[in-house]
């Protein structure tokens, strides 16, 4: 085979990582739709369910409004934003793929994005100038996600499921590379207050660094001058991996 041939069968090979890889790409647009979807579902569950047992004894209707209120079935854009913001400040830096990253999935979430960015990040910010001595950094980060999450009244706005909001917490987490402790703690502590289950939590980190690693070696496979085919045989396994990853983290979402 010579050197043009292989150079073109290169090519279309990481033409078609590249395709598969945006087709499996997770887009938080698509979970949206998806969460948002099962939100509505379980909401007229819950209305003909409440009609079904009007009738019921008082103390049972009282019990079954009691575990209503508790339970979070979803969080509005703009409070979720709001705690992605506050994760991006966990390390004390907001780095510029942080941002990126902000952008993109507030651009996806909600189409009035840009017009409210500013005032979401000025409200963090206020949350964030109640710091009286370095050491409560981490306790006014807190506050500020608790009272975000606290915000669950009725909203005509679009909301998530608490799960999405976990996922685009570790999206955003990684996107540095830097994955630290406090970053970390933050989100462990979202994910308790959202009672989702540790074993959920656990197995989302895991399928990030799954995805981090399939992407560096795709990114890898660019820049080698191994045979073609020895190429292509490995970017299809990648990209079948990176399915798989795709599909179990969906999965994870939305059950």
């Amino acid at each position: 085979m010579d050197k043009k041939k292989i150079g073109e069968g290169l090519a279309g090979a990481l033409r078609k990582a590249a395709d598969t890889a945006k087709v499996a790409k997770i887009t938080v647009q698509e979970l949206a739709a998806d969460a948002k979807q099962e939100i509505a579902d379980k909401t007229k569950q819950k209305s003909a369910s409440t009609k079904r047992t009007a009738s019921q004894d008082d103390n049972k209707v009282s019990a079954a409004e009691d575990n209503a209120v508790t339970e979070i079935k979803g969080i509005s854009v703009k409070n979720a934003l709001k705690i992605i913001y506050y994760l991006m400040a966990a390390d004390g830096t907001v780095f510029h793929s942080e941002e990126e990253k902000f952008d993109a999935i507030g651009a996806e979430l909600a189409p009035e994005f840009a017009d409210n960015k500013a005032s979401i990040i000025s409200g963090c910010q206020a949350q964030l100038g109640k710091i009286i001595d370095p050491e409560d950094y981490y306790d006014v980060l807190q506050d500020g996600v608790e009272a975000a999450i606290s915000d669950t009244q009725e909203t005509s706005e679009s909301i998530i499921t608490p799960k999405l909001l976990v996922w685009n917490l570790l999206t955003v987490a990684y996107s540095d590379e830097s994955y630290d402790e406090t970053e970390r703690k933050l989100i462990k502590y979202v994910v308790r207050k959202l009672n989702i289950d540790k074993a959920v939590f656990l197995e989302m980190e895991s399928s990030m660094l799954t995805m981090l690693d399939i992407e560096k070696e795709l990114a890898w496979i660019k820049t080698t001058d191994r045979p073609y085919l020895t190429i292509e045989a490995r970017v299809n396994e990648l990209e079948k991996r990176k399915n798989v990853v795709f599909d179990s983290v969906k999965d994870l979402i939305t059950l």
